[in-house]
């Protein structure tokens, strides 16, 4: 979710990152590494509520670790009973697999729930997802993976996808896969695809499907209930992403600030655009400051228990990336969001949502004659700027190797106007690129 704060680390996590950064790819061997660990243990807060994932039977922890990119953290994660792994495939081209297949080392198997994703592609067979999954499991160096998901499909006709189900019915047969899942968050970077409510409510219709991954939170939560409603008539577990919609929106009047400062060559059309988004940022921080919002952790965590408070969720999955992080949000197992945290949460969304570019909307791209893929990209800069992802979020752009959003600071706004939140996005776009490309 997020990383550190402008304070600096900690000298516990400063020691736990330094030795980690030199092991390099997240194995661990360092028995300095491991007393630290051992030594904080005790303080370390632990899981306080396990729910049943659906029709799987199997008792998860409330919250769950999303992603891993660090085996010490998720050695602590596992070490305070959170028991629900989620990973993919395409999580650091394969590296957080293998982050998980170490933490799993000299545990007892049976006691983790582990989902992992593949992403369909149109030239799949039965063999080739066949051969992808057992990748999964030699890099994880399990025996079997509790539940294989179809990671984002772009389109509901993806779900009925034979090749995958054959594999997956063979796999189950092998006792390779227990379960079979969805997971969404939202229009990909392609045209002419369906949203994630169509393709969650499709997968729960299918009928094959056990578990999923979607989109929930606090502002963005009327296609998560219908799938939520859905799911539960199915006994189909839910795995929730994305619940902390406050990213840093407190911060985009320093980032602009900072980018004066850094004394660059600042295109024409930056002061144009960021004039604009800093009218909305200011209307925004003089509410908050208003109704005593001052303090972001304050609604991260009401967020996280607003989710947590809905008794049809199961998991909540959070990438969590240093030590701090894992004692912060460790603290909300078990809790529920009280009255004055629901009015905070309500005040926030009716005066600040407006700088939240709604993950799995997806709205506005149509209008787009450029066909800047706008979901897609903000949802790399949200890794970058709530989960504190930098690297991955880079990496993620760069990928994008046409339309681009450096085309949308001199474009006339077709996204803006036809958003129905009034999220500045063309200028969120164009802070995104500069974030992103390090420009």
């Amino acid at each position: 979710m997020s990383n550190m704060n402008g304070n600096g680390m900690k000298r516990r996590q400063f020691l736990r990152n330094s030795a980690l950064s030199v092991l390099g790819a997240g194995v661990v061997g360092s028995t300095a590494l491991a007393a630290e660990q051992k030594k904080e243990a005790s303080t370390t807060p632990k899981i306080s509520e396990y729910r049943t994932l659906g029709r799987t039977g199997f008792k998860v922890s409330d919250i769950s670790s999303g992603g891993p990119q660090n085996v010490g953290v998720l050695n602590a994660l596992l070490d305070a009973g959170v028991n629900y792994i989620d990973t993919a495939e395409s999580y650091s081209n394969g590296q957080s697999e293998k982050i998980t297949g170490e933490a799993l080392k000299n545990r007892d198997r049976k006691k983790t729930f582990i989902t992992t994703k593949l992403g369909l592609k149109d030239t799949d067979t039965k063999e080739s997802i066949l051969s992808r999954s057992r990748k999964c499991l030699e890099r994880m160096q399990i025996d079997y993976v509790d539940c294989m998901m179809i990671h984002s499909p772009a389109r509901i006709e993806s779900i009925k996808n034979e090749h995958f189900h054959a594999a997956m019915k063979q796999l189950k047969t092998e006792g390779k896969v227990r379960f079979v899942g969805v997971s969404n968050h939202g229009p990909q970077w392609k045209e002419d695809v369906d949203t994630m409510e169509q393709v969650c409510l499709a997968a729960a219709a299918d009928g094959r499907f056990d578990v999923m991954l979607f989109v929930y939170n606090f502002i963005q939560n009327g296609d998560g209930e219908r799938i939520i409603k859905a799911c539960k008539e199915k006994n189909i577990g839910v795995t929730l992403m994305k619940t902390n919609p406050v990213g840093g929106y407190l911060n985009i009047k320093n980032e602009m600030e900072a980018l004066k400062k850094e004394n660059k060559p600042i295109p024409e059309y930056f002061p144009r655009i960021m004039k604009k988004l800093k009218a909305k940022a200011d209307i925004a921080e003089e509410y908050a400051k208003k109704h005593n919002l001052k303090n972001p952790s304050e609604i991260r965590d009401a967020a996280i228990k607003f989710v947590l408070t809905n008794p049809d969720v199961q998991t909540v999955t959070i990438s969590l990336d240093n030590f701090d992080d894992v004692d912060h949000y460790l603290k909300l197992s078990g809790q529920t969001v009280s009255s004055e945290e629901k009015q905070k949460l309500a005040m926030f969304k009716s005066g600040c949502s407006s700088l939240y570019c709604r993950h799995a909307c997806g709205i506005c791209e149509s209008s787009c004659p450029a066909k800047v893929p706008v979901n897609t990209i903000m949802r790399y800069n949200h890794y970058f700027e709530a989960q504190g992802r930098e690297k991955h979020a880079l990496e993620k752009y760069a990928g994008i190797t046409v339309n681009r959003a450096d085309q949308c600071a001199n474009c006339s706004g077709h996204c803006e106007s036809v958003c129905p939140y009034g999220v500045p996005v063309q200028g969120l776009l164009s802070l995104a690129h500069n974030r992103l490309t390090l420009s």
